[in-house]
């Protein structure tokens, strides 16, 4: 990845290392994930999610916005029609 790479390109490669359809990407969201690792080494806890438009450049993202102390973000590939159901 490089920061002229688009949320879309990520999410293509990233479909076609797992052994995943490619041409699915559409199915699939890149997300912003701010959070906190688990207290005592435990999972993860995500406590706010958005969603990356699909020509936005994850790496200028990141780059250019920092969480607060104590909060860290990941990127995590989800699918789309799971994101949406949530809402409804």
């Amino acid at each position: 990845a490089t920061p002229r790479c688009s949320a879309r390109q990520l999410v293509r490669e990233a479909l076609e290392r797992y052994g995943l359809n490619p041409e699915d990407f559409g199915q699939f969201a890149l997300c912003d994930v701010v959070g906190k690792p688990g207290t005592g080494g435990g999972a993860w806890q995500g406590e706010h999610l958005r969603e990356v438009g699909d020509w936005e450049r994850p790496l200028v993202l990141q780059e250019l916005w920092k969480p607060k102390a104590g909060w860290s973000r990941r990127f995590e590939i989800r699918r789309r029609d799971e994101m949406h159901r949530g809402g409804d």
